[in-house]
């Protein structure tokens, strides 16, 4: 039986070597991703194919990603032992300037039977993030992920 920790390096694994082939064994088949709005594929992506898309999305944003100042947080003993914190730097570039960014983030994985169920992704500085990715819109969408009003205003139900 493999740790939560050891799990979870697969997945951040593919951002050393770009294989995504290697995490999908240890994605449930029903993995919910809920990613936080503003980041670069925000939204909420469920399963493998689910998780493909949202991939595709980030690639499609983003290059030459790599994970930095990785750092874990166990549960402690009357916690769950199937929740893993995780907070780092996202290193890369933005494809729409073509710049260098950095994208601190907070990531709530759940394990279970060796299986990542699901993750909840937190991005830091999410507003200046948020305003490189839109710089070539001519009106505020919001990245379309059917969370936001086309007008920006307010959530759609």
């Amino acid at each position: 039986m493999s740790t939560s920790r050891s799990i979870i390096d697969v997945v951040y694994g593919v951002f050393a070597d770009n294989n995504i082939s290697r995490i999908l064994p240890v994605l449930d088949e029903k993995i919910v991703f809920r990613i936080s709005a503003y980041g670069p594929a925000d939204g909420e992506y469920h399963g493998r194919s689910g998780f493909l898309t949202m991939m595709s999305s980030i690639y499609k944003r983003c290059e030459n990603l790599s994970v930095n100042s990785l750092v874990y947080f166990m549960p402690d003993s009357d916690q769950p032992q199937d929740v893993l914190i995780t907070t780092g730097v996202f290193a890369g570039k933005l494809l729409i300037d073509n710049e260098p960014a950095v994208f601190p983030f907070l990531h709530y994985w759940q394990v279970k039977n060796d299986k990542v169920v699901e993750l909840r992704a937190f991005n830091w500085d999410s507003a200046s993030l948020f305003d490189r990715l839109q710089q070539n819109n001519k009106e505020p969408d919001h990245l379309a992920n059917r969370h936001h009003s086309g007008n920006g205003n307010s959530p759609q139900s």
